[in-house]
């Protein structure tokens, strides 16, 4: 009986010993737009080392927290990682915390607070540029037939807020604009690409812009341009298109309240002296803002969407199929099917980049809209004696579309 009881005894301890294997190892999932190496060089010493020491070491057992770059292309998504149980913790960026609470039920933890000039905030600010000396483009409606730079699909910043300003004046970017290009992660690429003229405009993150590009900000034109935004009762000091939700981390409901409650207060008791901090250019983090306001951008633009069986999901920001799937036309218009969206851009003459995912004006008129305005017109010219400047104004909108 002694030895069985022993044996009894070691097969709980194993169990138990199996059970918390995975309970020792905490992975953080971190997206930035910077290519792999850039992204665990600025962020494992706070989501990996940090985290370790201050929140792992003190569990029992101990908890090492590893860090992963994450959503730089479709192998590595974190929505793959989730589903698999592969990921615990996520710094992102507004659009897919609020993608990652809807879908999953993770739970927004902190944000960031950013350093912008000598000021800090807890905001980040969409920009939306073209170069000050093309005089062609003075105001947001001068950008209908304009070539568009975006970033990341779930970037508040580089798409979906940029998305829904837009639309504010009556412009919908995949029938008003010429050529859309999503370039994901590399937003340096499509910035140098406005600023030698390939693009005509482009969506931005202030932090990003202010941090890499401060001193050329004066020869870059401003849209829609915000007289003094605040949040939380500071001036941004910026100037900015409109004012948004900033990075994050997300964490899984499968952490104990415990972990979470550490994670909280080590993360909030960072200041911008810490060299991980610095290697971030951040000022410290506050308990998270309400991201709804990016669900509900996501929800406009056809990025989040609701399943037949009424559960929340978001679109993969680099699968060209899924983007082309969440493309909502306006009243009067019809969607190309997809075949016919991957050759547009060559039939207009407008190469797409390697790498880049562009879409050239898949919405457009229905044609029972386009014979209604034929038809229209036709009946003006038949009382041309007194209808003549209407009518010929009539044909010719008829023609441009």
């Amino acid at each position: 009986d002694m030895h069985l009881n022993h044996l009894v005894w070691l097969l709980v301890t194993l169990a138990i010993a199996l059970s918390h294997a995975e309970e020792h190892t905490i992975v953080v999932g971190g997206w930035l737009p910077q290519d792999v190496e850039g992204i665990t060089r600025t962020l494992a010493p706070v989501f990996q080392d940090y985290l370790t020491e201050a929140v792992g070491s003190s569990m029992d057992p101990p908890v090492k927290f590893v860090f992963k770059p994450v959503d730089m292309d479709e192998g590595s998504s974190s929505r793959r990682f989730i589903s698999e149980q592969g990921l615990d913790i996520l710094y992102t960026v507004p659009g897919s915390i609020a993608c990652k609470a809807a879908e999953f039920s993770w739970i927004p933890l902190v944000t960031q607070r950013n350093i912008v000039g000598s000021s800090v905030s807890g905001s980040d600010a969409l920009v939306v540029f073209s170069l000050l000396n093309n005089t062609a483009i003075r105001k947001v409606e001068d950008l209908k037939d304009k070539k568009l730079a975006c970033g990341y699909l779930l970037s508040g910043t580089t798409y979906l807020h940029g998305y829904q300003l837009l639309l504010d004046h009556g412009l919908h970017i995949f029938r008003d604009m010429t050529q859309v290009r999503f370039y994901g992660a590399d937003y340096e690429s499509y910035y140098q690409a406005v600023l030698r003229g390939e693009l005509d405009v482009g969506f931005a993150t202030s932090s990003w812009l202010t941090k890499t590009h401060n001193d050329e900000i004066d020869q870059l034109r401003i849209h829609d341009r915000q007289s003094a935004p605040s949040y939380e009762g500071q001036v941004y000091p910026s100037a900015v298109s409109r004012l948004t939700p900033t990075y994050g981390v997300v964490v899984s409901d499968r952490l104990s309240w415990q972990i979470k409650r550490k994670i909280l207060a080590a993360l909030e008791n960072l200041n911008a002296s810490h060299p991980g901090m610095k290697l971030m250019k951040l000022a410290g983090w506050s308990s998270s803002v309400n991201y709804g306001v990016s669900m509900i951008a996501a929800e406009n633009s056809g990025v989040a969407y609701q399943t037949a069986e009424g559960a929340k999901m978001c679109r993969d920001p680099y699968d060209r199929l899924d983007i082309w799937t969440s493309i909502k036309c306006p009243g009067g218009y019809y969607k190309v099917d997809y075949n016919m969206s991957t050759r547009q851009c060559e039939l207009a003459g407008i190469p797409c980049p390697a790498g880049v995912i562009c879409f050239c004006r898949p919405c457009l008129l229905k044609p029972q809209v386009h014979l209604e305005l034929q038809l229209r017109c036709l009946l003006e010219v038949l009382v041309v004696s007194i209808h003549l400047p209407h009518a010929l104004i009539c044909a010719i909108e008829t023609i441009q579309q």
